[in-house]
């Protein structure tokens, strides 16, 4: 029985010796339907001791626990291999033993699949993990001086490269009219920077990241989502995230929730008006430009709650 598993979707699949192939292709090993991928995107060598990647000149790279790969690297246990928006994950069957005390993942209560740490939903079936991924957010750990960079420690490497990749990958499939696929990268990063918004966490990692950074990403790219797919959800997720941190919204944000309200003729009320409510409420502490972008969402107000 091969040593070494790939998982995919909520498929395991064996890799036998030899070189096994990752891409658009239907000649590769692993054809995936995704237009982010090349058609011959990735290699795997496999060994009967290791596994190493190769990126075979793709166009938009291969990333590993949120390092771009540089030609080839080795893969270890649990590591999670992104080709286009596309998650891989390597199973080592020899450290599956003891699944305590190997690399860092998390078994999935329901159904008993193994997970890497920083899921917060298990990848066979969609439950919830009983996983310490959100502690990353609550209690940072401590800074380190020039931290080396090691393929086999895929919670030191940081997911925050890997947000800034797929951040920009999804950007690209904007620009292109491809909100579908941009809506599929990104869903998962915009519903966690809410979660974490609700709950009252830091929006950052505490590390390498600006929380105001973070929060004008996610709030662009819901923006750009509500407009590319007319869809009055994402209109809603703008509100939520404002509402969920107590900022104001930029002139920015309110101009293109004017447009966007008026084409889509957006009445929901059940995240604006509160917020709006909110700020209403607050005006009077406000400075000259804050009462400014005030009286706009008044005016915003008046649209969507007539």
């Amino acid at each position: 029985m091969p040593r070494f598993r790939l998982r995919y979707q909520s498929t395991h699949l064996e890799l036998p010796l030899g070189e096994f192939s990752i891409g658009r292709s239907s000649k590769c090993n692993l054809s995936i339907s995704d237009e982010v991928a090349s058609r011959r995107h990735a290699m795997l060598h496999v060994g009967p001791t290791s596994v190493f990647l190769e990126d075979l000149n793709s166009r938009n790279g291969v990333v590993v626990n949120g390092a771009v790969v540089q030609n080839r690297c080795r893969l270890t246990h649990m590591d999670r291999v992104y080709v286009g928006s596309q998650e891989l994950v390597l199973i080592d069957a020899a450290k599956m033993t003891d699944q305590q005390d190997t690399a860092p993942h998390v078994l999935c209560n329901a159904c008993g699949a193994v997970n890497g740490t920083a899921k917060r939903h298990c990848g066979e079936c969609g439950k919830r993990l009983l996983s310490r991924a959100g502690d990353t957010y609550k209690d940072p750990r401590p800074r380190r001086s020039d931290p080396p960079a090691r393929w086999d420690d895929p919670e030191e490497t940081g997911t925050v490269k890997t947000r800034d990749v797929i951040g920009g990958i999804a950007s690209k499939a904007i620009i292109m009219g491809r909100y579908d696929e941009a809506e599929r990268m990104l869903l998962p990063h915009l519903h966690d920077v809410l979660e974490r918004a609700l709950r009252q966490q830091p929006l950052d990692n505490g590390k390498d990241d600006d929380p105001d950074t973070v929060f004008a990403d996610a709030v662009h790219h819901g923006l750009e989502l509500a407009k590319g797919l007319h869809d009055p959800r994402w209109i809603d997720w703008v509100f939520q995230i404002h509402m969920a941190t107590g900022r104001l919204m930029c002139a920015e944000t309110i101009e293109m929730l004017h447009s966007l309200v008026r084409m889509q003729e957006y009445k929901q009320r059940k995240y604006a008006a509160p917020y709006l409510r909110a700020i209403k409420d607050q005006a009077h502490a406000y400075d000259p430009a804050e009462r400014f972008l005030a009286r706009r969402l008044e005016g915003l107000s008046q649209i969507i709650l007539a």
